[in-house]
């Protein structure tokens, strides 16, 4: 046996790696047990090239193997019980085990047995007995049967285990092996119909065995079978009755069920085995959906069994199927949708409407999560029509779909062409202008985002059609065209520091259903990129919850790395690492390359800030020619760097993030690692030369934010400027990065960075009682966030015992001016500014002028700490 690829098989292969170490030392035995195609032939194969690799010798288990056994002089009992002979089942047992003493006296053997079910019973009645005494004999016994139970004569001494169908992330995976082109049809589709069994992923053509199964069936069983494998999963099985001429009860499905085929329960039919359903639907199958057509009740499946009853083109038929799509839409159902209408289009006497109904089914297509087959749909509108309208649909989907697969300039392109065409629907041209937008942001691309207000100029609103209105409401222009020019221009778009993006968009009229959610999709992109964080996060998070609800897994694929950002940038986690694993499914089920390349990135990001700093964290292998995912790659990278303390690495990877000239390789992610590629600088082994780079990149980034940068920026800018300066002046940089308290809300990591750094910066001052409040605030936010390696760097620089440190800083507090105390203590009992200004007849910014100065007074740096602090201290003398 060779050694094959396994496929979403990791547990299988450690319990085999476990079970073939075991019998180094003594005798192990296990049955493979699963469906026909599960996989047991490939375990037992990957089984053999383990045993192989650890010096055993691979046999297989069969009549020429008990020969050799008893040799070099074949016992009396194998000799008779391979004549089929009565046998003396004692000598018989003495004569195998003294074998295999001796077959495993210089290595381990591995015993292997496929299609144990096959097998003579006496056969496994003699290794149920070998199992039962075997004592010291270093052999692994392996089977494999198909069935959930073990085979007749295979008793309970031999352990069970099940094989179970693959995950939907390994079916993919598996699927993307077949070469390009062969497996036809939606990748979904075909995963849902394979229900996780390998073999019916990888052949089109059902092995003679599962035909061989419908023989010797009575003729109507046979004709139900086939109805109901043409029939959608869905169809009652009383309409598969009426429509197949069967009984009004279920008699006539008794042998199909008796011989394991099909199961019915809650009025469906379910085939046992997805190749079973290929096996009975072979054949032509027109006369079937005629029938069908005429008993089923639901509009979509009716109208489908309509168009396949005959492929003869009838624009009575295609406007059928294009009006079920309506059904199927409330059914969430993109994949049918777009079958529906690629039907349609086939049925279409038409060739305009043909033109018509594959543009939609590409848009159908990019929702479902299918970019490649939205790309072909959109190659055969293009073969039939030059009407931009129409045209202008499909490059929607189609350029979507190319920005999911990462190759965002042809995404661009294909879409800046459509607008070109002046569509005289103006909603198909700004939809298209909004993928270029799309395409152009995670490109990075200059030269793709200054042409972005050029395509904005061609788009004429109030001009929506049914085509257009149906994808992008104009409803929601307003939104969108404010989220394009941000693209194109953030800097431009970035609100002053006292407003926040939400000032954007007041006054916008509240909108519902496909228009609201076009506006969040524009919102939500401006937040991203004015680095309101907490916004876009929320925003985007509820956009996935309503996408996931209402079954389009494709409409927010582009955007799911800035989500991921986002919630990472404003402490969400937990909800990060959600979104990574179920993105890490949709990735896989659909080939998307953009969430491929971005979630390792993303993932290693998370694993660096979490890190401990005492073992690595894994690097993502360098993505494919995509700025966005590189720059991903290597902030994870250096970020895992600098949690080891390897500066040099770390600055490798920082400066990696910006070209020879000291551009960002993308526009966004570059600079905001600054701080992270100025800490590098700074530790490095070639010092000068690395901050001398570090200045003139931080420069150039300062001015491309402009005059008036987002807070979030103003912060990292400062920050960096302040690891940077060897100057007193460094002080002043540090006190611009941390002069707005709120940014501990919206950016907590970064902030708190800030702070640690500024400890560090005033201790090696020797101002230590300074730095105090500054490193303690620091700590609490990272042991509250789980950075466990920043925690650990803060720790390291306060002096002594923390709790120890605070309350010697206790009597500090009489110091304070009476109002000053009391201010202290109602802080400290959970009142918020307002409420004590309004207690003490002060202002709100008043008091929090006061509490500025009361923190670092007392050696704190919240209100947690004061609380803590006065709960120790005797504060009523």
């Amino acid at each position: 046996m060779s050694s094959t690829t396994l496929y979403g098989r990791a547990r299988e292969r450690a319990d085999l790696i476990a079970f073939v170490e075991s019998a180094r030392s003594r005798p192990m035995s296990m049955v493979l047990l699963g469906e026909a195609g599960i996989g047991k032939t490939a375990l037992l194969r990957a089984a053999a090239g383990i045993a192989r690799d650890r010096g055993f010798g691979v046999l297989p288990l069969d009549r020429a193997l008990l020969r050799e056994l008893a040799t070099p002089r074949l016992d009396p009992a194998v000799r008779s019980w391979i004549r089929d002979e009565p046998t003396d089942e004692a000598a018989l047992l003495t004569a195998i085990l003294t074998g295999l003493d001796r077959l495993t006296a210089s290595a381990p053997a591995l015993l292997i047995l496929d299609r144990a079910d096959r097998a003579d019973p006496a056969l496994l009645r003699l290794l149920t007995l070998v199992t039962r005494h075997a004592c010291t004999e270093r052999a692994a016994l392996l089977l494999a049967a198909r069935g959930s139970e073990p085979p007749a004569g295979l008793g309970p001494e031999i352990p069970r285990y099940r094989v179970d169908p693959l995950t939907d992330r390994a079916a993919a995976r598996l699927l993307n092996s077949r070469p390009e082109g062969t497996a036809g049809g939606p990748r979904r589709l075909i995963l849902r119909r394979a229900a996780g069994n390998p073999l019916a992923l990888t052949c089109d053509v059902p092995p003679r065995e599962f035909q061989q199964k419908l023989t010797g069936l009575p003729a109507t069983t046979l004709r139900l079978l086939r109805f109901a494998a043409l029939a959608d999963e869905a169809e009652p099985v009383s309409t598969i009755n009426r429509a197949a001429n069967g009984d009004d009860g279920l008699r006539d499905w008794e042998p199909a069920e008796q011989a394991g085929l099909v199961t019915l329960a809650g009025g469906r039919v379910r085939f046992e085995h997805p190749l079973i359903r290929v096996a009975a639907a072979a054949g032509p199958g027109r006369a079937v959906h005629g029938c069908l057509a005429g008993y089923t009740d639901e509009p979509y499946a009716r109208a489908l069994h309509a168009a396949l009853a005959s492929d003869e083109t009838d624009e009575v038929v295609a406007a059928a199927l294009e009006e079920s799509v309506a059904a199927v839409g409330r059914r969430a159902d993109f994949l049918a949708e777009g079958r529906a209408l690629l039907m349609a289009a086939e049925r279409s006497p038409r060739l305009s409407d043909a033109a018509r109904r594959l543009a939609k089914a590409a848009v159908a297509a990019y929702r479902a999560g299918e970019p490649a087959y939205a790309i072909e749909l959109h190659r055969r509108v293009a073969a039939l029509t030059d009407d931009p309208d129409v045209l202008g649909v499909a490059c929607v989907g189609a350029g979507l779909a190319l920005v999911h697969q990462a190759r965002f300039a042809e995404a661009y392109g294909l879409t800046s062409d459509a607008v070109q065409r002046r569509p005289s629907d103006g909603q198909v041209a700004m939809t298209n202008v909004a993928v270029a937008a799309n395409a152009a942001v995670l490109s990075g691309d200059k030269a793709l985002r200054e042409g972005l207000p050029g395509l904005l100029e061609l788009v004429v609103d109030g001009t929506g059609g049914v085509l257009g209105e149906a994808i992008l409401p104009g409803a929601a222009n307003a939104a969108t065209r404010a989220s394009v020019l941000a693209v194109a221009d953030p800097a431009s778009r970035a609100p002053a520091p006292a407003a926040g993006p939400a000032r954007l968009f007041e006054g916008t009229e509240p909108l519902n259903g496909l228009a609201e959610i076009s506006r969040l999709l524009a919102t939500s992109t401006v937040a991203w990129l004015t680095d309101d964080s907490v916004r876009a996060a929320a925003e985007l998070s509820a956009l996935w919850q309503a996408q996931r609800a209402y079954g389009a897994p494709g409409a927010l694929a582009g955007r799911i790395p800035m989500m991921v950002l986002a919630m990472i940038d404003c402490g969400r986690w937990p909800d990060a690492d959600e979104a990574i694993e179920e993105s890490a499914t949709l990735a896989e089920v659909g080939n998307l390359t953009l969430l491929l390349r971005s979630l390792p990135g993303l993932r290693g990001i998370l694993a660096a800030i979490r890190s401990d700093g005492t073992r690595p964290v894994a690097v993502p292998a360098r993505p494919a020619g995509d700025p966005f995912s590189e720059s991903l790659r290597r902030r994870a990278a250096g970020l895992a760097a600098l949690a080891a303390a390897d500066h040099d690495t770390a600055y490798t990877h920082f400066r990696a993030m910006f070209d020879a000239a000291g551009e960002p390789v993308h526009f966004l992610l570059g600079p905001r690692s600054l701080p992270q590629l100025a800490l590098a600088a700074g530790g490095s082994s070639r010092r000068s030369r690395a901050k001398a780079q570090a200045r003139q990149i931080l420069n150039g980034c300062r001015a491309r934010a402009g005059a008036a940068p987002t807070p979030r920026m103003a912060m990292l800018l400062a920050h960096a400027a302040a690891l940077l300066d060897d100057s007193e002046d460094a002080e002043l940089r540090f006190a611009e990065a941390l002069a707005d308290q709120d940014r501990a809300l919206h950016w907590p990591l970064e902030r708190a960075e800030a702070q640690l750094n500024y400890g560090i910066w005033l201790r090696k001052q020797r101002r230590v009682p300074e730095a105090r409040p500054y490193l303690l605030a620091a700590l609490d936010t990272f042991t509250r966030l789980g950075a466990r390696a920043h925690a650990d760097e803060a720790r390291k620089y306060l002096p002594g015992d923390v709790e120890t440190d605070r309350a010697g800083t206790a009597g500090a507090f009489a110091a304070l001016s009476a109002q000053k105390q009391l201010i202290a203590r109602l802080a400290a009992d959970g009142m918020t500014n307002r409420e004590i200004a309004q207690r003490l007849l002060l202002s709100p910014r008043t008091v929090g002028s006061h509490l500025y100065d009361i923190y670092p007074q007392l050696g704190v740096g919240n209100r947690h700490q004061l609380r803590e602090l006065l709960g120790t201290t005797n504060t009523e003398g």
